[in-house]
């Protein structure tokens, strides 16, 4: 009795560190610590074009301030901008990264728009249009008989579902130190139905 116990004993030693890799999350080898390799598998690219209408006419952008320099305002060419499509319709979420450290989300209906660079130590940070501010914007278009059909702020579905225009300047946090004008701004179009 004393053998066949030593002999399981033995066995389940061994055997320990098989189950345990076999148990163990494959994705981990290939994980870079963020959930953007997960989002990876169940996105799809999309089309990256600059913004119809900004103060940055013709020019992708992401940044902090009024001035171009790594630190401030990117201004990538559109092969280096990256935007995942994970979802559809209702669901959709656009993942962006950029050059320099740049790294946004945004999720479809919301005006709200997480920007973050870990290369700047800006940590991760919401940025919302107001309504009121769309609402001014919404009537100088009527007063004067605009036909502009991009807001200020995040435009969905607009001139097809699945594409997204994002015209966004707003405020830094206190926490974002930087050295210019206080503004984020971020200026693109993405198309989710493009690939």
């Amino acid at each position: 009795m004393k053998r066949t116990t030593t002999a399981i004993a033995v066995t389940g030693i061994l055997a320990a560190p098989l189950i345990l890799t076999a148990c163990s999350d494959s994705t981990s080898a290939n994980d870079n610590g963020g959930s953007a390799t997960t989002s990876a598998n169940n996105g799809r690219a999309g089309t990256v074009t600059p913004a119809e209408s900004s103060s940055w006419r013709g020019d992708l952008v992401i940044g902090v301030g009024d001035q171009q320099a790594d630190d401030k305002i990117t201004l990538p060419a559109a092969n280096q901008v990256h935007a995942l499509c994970i979802g559809e319709g209702d669901n959709l979420t656009v993942d962006i990264t950029e050059p320099n450290g740049w790294h946004a989300v945004l999720t479809h209906g919301s005006q709200t728009v997480t920007i973050e660079n870990p290369q700047l130590n800006y940590a991760a940070q919401e940025f919302t249009t107001s309504q009121s501010s769309l609402d001014h914007e919404i009537a100088l278009n009527e007063k004067f008989g605009t036909t502009n059909q991009f807001l200020r702020g995040v435009t969905w579905d607009v001139p097809q579902p699945g594409d997204v225009e994002i015209q966004l300047s707003e405020r830094t946090p206190p926490h974002w130190v930087i050295n210019s004008a206080e503004k984020v701004n971020l200026a693109m179009h993405v198309d989710c139905n493009s690939h």
